[in-house]
């Protein structure tokens, strides 16, 4: 087997019959050997139904994973894959058609490389809000609403891929593990895929950005809303103290470094003051990732 594509899912049947249906829609080389693993992290919608009628234009298998949080979802998928490389997909995408195809190719041109981060577009619902800002000092993360777009040449760049569009060969998970459960779990919703290319990274592997592997990510109504960005700040900021622990000897006040305090007020002072849009959300943003950071150090 060449190629399993794992993609986790979890009470949205709809938008998982729409991925699956430009899944059935691939262009591949001939010959290619692939499957598709749904794994179902626990639905209680009309998730196994979607995946039986797949079975009709897909090799997919469904499988059950009854412990919430992605991570366990992830680790059932890759414990179930026969391909050589294992491709990560999410449930509410839409691929092109050469999407699978660009990925194995980037495999076998790329021997030394270990991990393949797609390209993945960011297809907005409706106009971007005023506040929102994508380039210059007060550019967001671009993790927010998904987008991971260098081009669309392959190439090495300054950015670890997104776990919506990314594949690592079967070996390299015999090597440095599965996901990590304390992330993309109840208690840290997000970061495992972070936290699992830095393991790689960190260990020298190679990963590589795929510019002709694109799948198109839809940015909701409720992801373009104020409330939405603070809380994926939050999250993040609680995932950067999980991920870059204080060594145990460092100073702490109250359980929590100085610095934390420092970068609180001197972040909430910003926005106080800021009267551009995006200036003031780009600073508030920021005081919400020092308040994750600040719960997340009070907790552990």
């Amino acid at each position: 087997m060449n190629v399993s594509v794992v993609l986790c899912t979890y009470n949205r049947a709809a938008r998982l019959r729409r991925a699956l249906e430009s899944l059935s829609r691939q262009q591949l080389p001939s010959g290619l050997e692939w499957e598709v693993l749904i794994v179902d992290n626990n639905s209680a919608d009309d998730t196994r139904a979607v995946a039986a009628e797949a079975a009709s234009a897909l090799a997919c298998r469904y499988m059950f994973e009854p412990r919430q949080g992605k991570s366990f979802a992830l680790n059932t998928g890759i414990a179930a894959a026969k391909g050589d490389l294992i491709v990560f997909a999410d449930d509410d995408l839409t691929m092109d058609v050469g999407w699978l195809a660009g990925l194995w190719r980037a495999a076998v041109a790329h021997p030394d490389c270990v991990g393949f981060g797609g390209r993945i577009v960011a297809v907005w619902s409706g106009p971007k809000p005023a506040w929102y800002c994508d380039s210059g000092p007060y550019k967001l993360i671009n993790g927010v609403v998904g987008s991971y777009d260098h081009g669309h040449e392959t190439k090495e760049v300054g950015m670890l891929p997104f776990g919506a569009n990314m594949a690592f060969r079967r070996e390299v998970f015999a090597i440095h593990g599965g996901f990590n459960v304390d992330l993309g779990s109840t208690r840290l919703m997000r970061g495992e895929d972070t936290e699992f290319c830095r393991r790689v990274t960190n260990a020298g592997g190679r990963i590589l950005y795929v510019g002709d592997a694109t799948v198109y990510h839809p940015v909701r109504p409720a992801m373009m809303q104020r409330q939405y960005f603070q809380a994926w700040y939050l999250s993040y900021g609680r995932f950067e103290v999980v991920v870059e622990p204080l060594p145990p000897d460092a100073v702490r006040l109250l359980c929590v470094p100085p610095h934390v305090y420092r970068a609180l007020i001197a972040e909430t002072f910003m926005w106080l003051i800021a009267f551009d849009s995006q200036r003031r959300f780009f600073h508030k943003l920021n005081v919400w990732r020092y308040l994750g950071r600040f719960v997340e150090f009070r907790q552990t």
